[in-house]
């Protein structure tokens, strides 16, 4: 709302004061804390007083004769020191929710692709166990921002990042044959720092029952160990693509580790930093100059046994990114790789790019209370809750909910308790409430009155006189700037709130109105079109979120 009044604002001073094409940059338009202030506030005034020479107060009066006439104002008023507040017309929240029902649940939404391309980077979990609490939430965080930054305007792809080289993998082969060999020899020593929990053991009996004489016929007990880290890997990251799936979260691009040192591409791009002048030795090791782009200190790439550094890997894999040409980066980051990010973005900046190519959105931990208590152990885990045992019991909707009601860089409890309540307590269930009362009015409107909503039908927006309606049609006049400003924030956590600000707006309103009027058809078709509108921008706040618009409750 506010960008696109502001644009015209700016076009029509501009005829009458050409002056204003020198400070335009610098023109905001806020919302007043306060109704009685108008709508919308500008500071045009102020800005022209220097250029002009003249006092903020005599500009705006100005001012105000020009935008008089602009159709979306039913008023124009000068405030105190040059303010000039905007009290929005019917007819502009009538083209409002005629825009909403147009554009249904991609209301406000570019309609281009046009402002860039993309990569948001998230989840990239160890494919050694199940998704746990803290892989859920940055799958929420990185799949809504994604969903968020295609809203206004970027092609985005989704990419998962697939940790799959390393000690890691080794010791989840060590894990899966000791389990193998002990459903024959019980006493089979297992790895002291194992995977435990009822997966390993599926894993191992899987292979026992189709893969045993091959397991069995290899020589080298190394051997065995790798045919196991394999063949684990691949099962357990099946495993993570389907709950992801069932999560409402898929990825355009899969991207190994492992494929970066077999493919040449960390060599390729320690050659492109030794061409850049970036790369020196000492002490036997091979290091990066990052303390010349803010680095508290150069970095090994390469160990003096020759071997590469888990950074070098990283920076391999930022630099083939790089050379796909995004214009720019997003990584969803655990918390415990805030002290890394100096030096990667040191080492990134070395590519050439500006500071602001790579983000990172950092995700804490998540804790889980039942009954006041924290839940800590998972039988199936062997140590953690997993992602699908929550999403089982209390539901994808809350799960993803209940993952984005805080900023991400904070951290976060889980009530499983309230994320069960069928009651207004419950913000998933409050929102979605509002939702489901619209479609049940919407029911008995055809249902008593012969009158169906769903199709399309015109209505006279100059009937909705009550304050409460006013306060709706302001409010969802502003939810594209909001959810905009959500986007460019990386601030997906704000979707939470401007849904259930809106469920309570609607809330109050269903409770002290009535909307199937018997004797004035035109009032309640009026007020049928502004529910219309509430019902389609939830829709688009629930798509950006993904959760469900349920019909009945």
């Amino acid at each position: 709302m506010k960008e696109e009044i502001k644009k015209q604002i700016i076009k029509q001073l501009e005829k009458e004061i050409p002056e204003v094409s020198q400070i335009k940059q610098k023109i905001k338009l806020d919302l007043p804390k306060e109704d009685k202030f108008g709508d919308l506030s500008i500071n045009v005034a102020f800005l022209l007083a220097k250029p002009l020479k003249k006092k903020p107060i005599e500009i705006a009066e100005q001012i105000k004769k020009i935008l008089e006439s602009f159709p979306y104002f039913s008023k124009v008023e000068v405030a105190g020191g040059g303010f000039i507040n905007l009290f929005l017309s019917k007819e502009y929240y009538s083209d409002v929710l005629k825009q909403i029902l147009k554009e249904k649940d991609r209301y406000g939404a570019s309609p281009e692709k046009n402002r860039g391309r993309i990569n948001v980077e998230f989840v990239s979990a160890n494919p050694t166990g199940p998704l746990h609490l803290g892989h859920g939430r940055g799958a929420v965080v990185g799949n809504v921002q994604s969903n968020l930054y295609e809203y206004i305007g970027y092609k985005v792809e989704r990419e998962f990042y697939i940790n799959d080289a390393g000690r890691q993998i080794k010791k989840l082969g060590e894990s899966v044959y000791a389990r193998f060999r002990q459903i024959d020899q019980p006493d089979y020593p297992f790895p002291e720092d194992g995977y435990h929990g009822d997966y390993i053991k599926e894993i191992a009996q899987h292979l026992y029952k189709y893969e045993r004489e091959k397991i069995l016929s290899f020589v080298d007990e190394k051997q065995a160990v790798d045919f196991c880290s394999e063949f684990a890997k691949e099962m357990l990251l099946e495993k993570i693509k389907e709950d992801l799936k069932e999560f409402g979260v898929e990825f355009d691009i899969w991207f190994s580790e492992k494929k970066l040192y077999t493919s040449g591409k960390v060599e390729e791009a320690v050659q492109f930093l030794k061409e850049k002048g970036m790369i020196y030795e000492k002490e036997g090791a091979v290091w990066v100059k990052t303390t010349l782009y803010g680095d508290d200190k150069d970095r090994v790439i390469i160990k003096s046994d020759g071997s590469y550094t888990y950074f070098a890997g990283d920076i391999a894999y930022h630099y083939d990114k790089f050379k796909r040409g995004y214009d720019f980066i997003v990584n969803v980051w655990g918390a415990d790789h805030h002290g890394y990010f100096p030096r990667l973005k040191a080492a990134v900046m070395a590519f050439g790019v500006q500071e602001d190519w790579i983000k990172v959105m950092f995700i804490q931990l998540v804790k889980l209370f039942r009954n006041g208590q924290e839940v800590k152990m998972s039988k199936r885990s062997g140590s953690f809750i997993t992602l699908k045992e929550l999403i089982q019991e209390v539901g994808k909707d809350a799960v993803i909910y209940f993952f984005l009601t805080k900023d991400s860089n904070t951290h976060l409890n889980f009530d499983i308790d309230l994320a069960l309540k069928k009651s207004s307590e419950n913000p998933v269930y409050y929102v979605q409430y509002a939702h489901a009362r619209i479609c049940s009015v919407f029911r008995e409107a055809k249902d008593r009155f012969g009158f169906d909503p769903e199709e399309d039908f015109e209505a006279d927006i100059s009937l909705l006189k009550e304050d409460q309606e006013r306060v709706l049609m302001k409010h969802l006049a502003v939810i594209p700037d909001l959810i905009r400003e959500a986007g460019e924030k990386q601030q997906p956590h704000k979707l939470t709130q401007i849904t259930y600000d809106l469920a309570s707006d609607f809330h109050y309103y269903y409770n002290h109105f009535k909307f199937l009027i018997r004797d004035d058809e035109s009032l309640m078709r009026a007020r049928l079109y502004l529910l219309k509108g509430i019902r389609e921008t939830l829709r688009t706040l629930f798509k950006l979120m993904g959760i469900t618009p349920v019909e009945r409750m």
